[in-house]
């Protein structure tokens, strides 16, 4: 069995790999951070649900910010991986926009406290990472680009138009939170046929 496949009930109490205890507590606290954002999320309560004392979550993650950055990490992590694949799905340089925009969407819908600690005003401290998941989203999307762009395109035609299209679609995950009725499929479709005009101009 594979590391990854192993769950803490698999050993004995103080013998948790330490690999193992780590996903643990970030799936737990993903699930805190989930249910009561970030300034509501206590330590205790989290050593309550995973059955560890607080020095093990110190000693894993260093404080609760260390953790809260690490299922920040997690999360950029699967947004870049789910864009991609939700891309790769397609063929056509359109779908392969809405495509791209509708899984970015549903990713800003589904970890709405991520979203808004890292995108939103009210947690300057972690603007770092917010600056540093923005630019590995847009070079993403640059490579994403660059696949079907022509042959000749300017380079930095491709970096503007990705810093483009990552930031119309954060400002519009910030603007569906207001907008619950509206079906995320519908906002991918309107921002297409804003952006697809750009995009035809180099593939």
């Amino acid at each position: 069995m594979s590391e990854s496949a192993l769950q803490v009930t698999d050993f004995q109490h103080g013998r948790v790999p330490r690999a193992v205890r780590e996903r643990q507590l970030l799936e737990l606290a993903e699930e805190l951070f989930a249910e009561r954002g970030y300034a509501g999320t206590s330590m205790d309560e989290l050593c309550r649900r995973a059955g560890v004392t607080k020095p093990v979550v110190y000693e894993l993650f260093g404080s609760k910010d260390g953790l809260f950055r690490a299922c920040l990490e997690g999360s950029a992590s699967h947004l870049a991986r789910v864009i991609t694949e939700a891309v790769h799905a397609q063929s056509d340089p359109e779908a392969k926009l809405r495509a791209g925009g509708e899984a970015f969407l549903r990713f800003a819908a589904d970890h709405r406290v991520a979203w808004e600690v890292l995108f939103g005003t009210g947690e300057g401290r972690f603007a770092g990472e917010a600056d540093a998941i923005r630019e590995q989203q847009a070079s993403l999307l640059r490579g994403l680009l660059a696949e079907t762009a022509a042959p000749g395109i300017d380079p930095r035609q491709l970096d503007a138009f990705a810093h483009a299209i990552n930031g119309a679609y954060e400002a519009l995950g910030h603007w569906a939170s207001d907008q619950p009725d509206l079906p995320l499929e519908t906002l991918a479709d309107w921002l297409v046929s804003l952006l697809a005009p750009g995009l035809r101009s180099f593939t």
